[in-house]
């Protein structure tokens, strides 16, 4: 029977393990603290909660302006004791799969000891794991620069979420990527005063610009103050905070938090023993299964580097727990992994969105092609399909809007599967839904080949 070690507890340590242990396997899962990882307790979920709460307060808005019903009153510890109840219950359902699968949980930090041992340490003891094949999903860690360092009071970060008991007047948030977006505007939602620096690159750089500029012109008018520059440094002062930034400025706020990238978490493995190198980069070069160079150890999610999206990190766990236990799977193709940014309004991506001069086209339909816009009062927003021009199969799509993420479900799709426009425009959705749009905006191609 093959022996799987799966280093990490969170969300891709679980998946890799459930599916290793489909196959002639006794797997093994070592997870750091319980079950669930920073994902669960530190970064992803509680945030999440916190999005939902903003949300919650946007309802209540729209109350004032008397278009919804009741009021929602929304508090930092109500927000908290939400974040526990719901970790802990995700914490025993990822448990109860693991159990399921018949996989082995064993509490402690892993490093190598040689490329197929491994020496696990708790407070008061350690024993060595003897693997086939091991799955690194030990995830990510925040990258801070010497001039910008949280204190967990005034200068804070993503794993503060869960703690933060108070919410400050006003707040500067630093970082125009996908988590610094979702809290400069859930804070904006919850009533603060935001200044949001963004960086050089401006707000979501790594989406079609036409996404980003929807944002900031959506956040621009809720009221956040947006700078596009670089920032030098971040200091608590007896007062608050001050930010000074590349062209000299300085910026006060009661809070900062800080959304300026992250790391693999890979520093503790001992890595050399295993015969294994970090690249310039920091992260380990991985196949489309997951594999390193050294063949029967795989890392995969954020351990394997970016985008760090917890969707790619399922998808990849998946593959490389089938292919560790020697069951088929398909590679990864990151062209089908839909990226969502949880803001007001919701920013998603797909598959390939630009490309040279005439290869690549595009058609966009607004949400007010569906009547369910309307029913719901959400009709400001768009999809846009990009697909190729000669061979006319999709290639990717951008949609701003309430329930984005949703929208690009069937776009995926039809890039895994190689479907045209054609394809797409031949398809009606559910009366009354948001998705209409998608497959509207395929119709609106003028020439369409059958």
């Amino acid at each position: 029977m093959k022996q799987i070690v799966v280093i990490g507890g969170g969300p891709a340590g679980v998946e890799a393990a459930v599916a290793a242990a489909k196959g002639y396997t006794q797997v093994t899962l070592v997870s750091e603290g319980p079950i669930g990882g920073r994902t669960g307790w530190d970064s992803l979920l509680p945030s999440k909660v916190w999005l939902h709460a903003a949300e919650l307060a946007g309802v209540a808005e729209h109350t004032a302006e008397g278009v919804a019903i009741g009021a929602v009153h929304v508090t930092p510890t109500e927000v908290l004791n939400r974040i526990k109840q719901v970790a802990q219950r995700w914490s025993e359902r990822e448990a109860q799969r693991l159990q399921a699968a018949g996989v082995k949980v064993v509490h402690g930090v892993a490093a190598f000891h040689s490329p197929h041992e491994l020496i696990v340490r708790n407070d008061d003891s350690q024993q060595t794991l003897t693997a086939d094949a091991v799955i690194i999903a030990t995830g990510s860690v925040p990258r801070f620069p010497p001039t910008m360092k949280p204190d967990g009071q005034r200068i804070i970060a993503p794993r503060f979420a869960s703690h933060l008991n108070t919410l400050p007047p006003d707040m500067i948030v630093i970082g125009g990527g996908p988590t610094g977006s979702e809290f400069a505007s859930l804070f904006s939602r919850l009533g603060v005063k935001v200044t949001w620096i963004v960086g050089a690159p401006g707000v979501l750089p790594m989406f079609d610009p036409a996404a980003g500029a929807a944002l900031a012109a959506a956040m621009t008018a809720h009221g956040v103050t947006i700078h596009q520059v670089d920032v030098e440094r971040a200091e608590r002062t007896e007062a608050g905070v001050v930010v000074t930034t590349a062209d000299g400025a300085t910026h006060t706020a009661a809070m900062a938090f800080l959304a300026i990238g992250r790391v693999p978490d890979l520093s503790r493995l001992n890595l050399a023993a295993a015969g294994l190198e970090v690249g310039a980069n920091g992260q380990l070069a991985v196949d489309n299964y997951g594999r390193t160079v050294a063949g029967h150890i795989f890392a995969v999610g954020d351990a394997a580097g970016g985008p760090m999206l917890a969707n790619r990190a399922l998808a990849q766990a998946w593959i490389a727990g089938r292919t560790a236990a020697d069951l088929p799977a398909p590679g990864y193709c990151p062209h089908t992994v839909v990226s969502a940014v949880y803001t007001v309004p919701e920013i998603a991506q797909v598959g390939i969105v630009s490309g040279g001069e005439g290869e690549l086209q595009r058609v966009r339909a607004s949400y007010t092609a569906s009547l369910k816009a309307y029913l719901s009062d959400e009709t400001e927003g768009w999809v846009e399909l990009v697909f190729d021009a000669a061979n006319r199969q999709i290639r990717g799509g951008v949609a701003v809007g309430a329930h984005a993420a949703d929208l690009l479900a069937p776009v995926a799709l039809a890039i895994q599967s190689g479907a045209t426009i054609a394809d797409l425009a031949a398809i009606f959705a559910a009366y009354p839904t948001l998705s209409e749009a998608v497959f509207a905006a395929a119709r609106a191609v003028k020439e369409q080949v059958w």
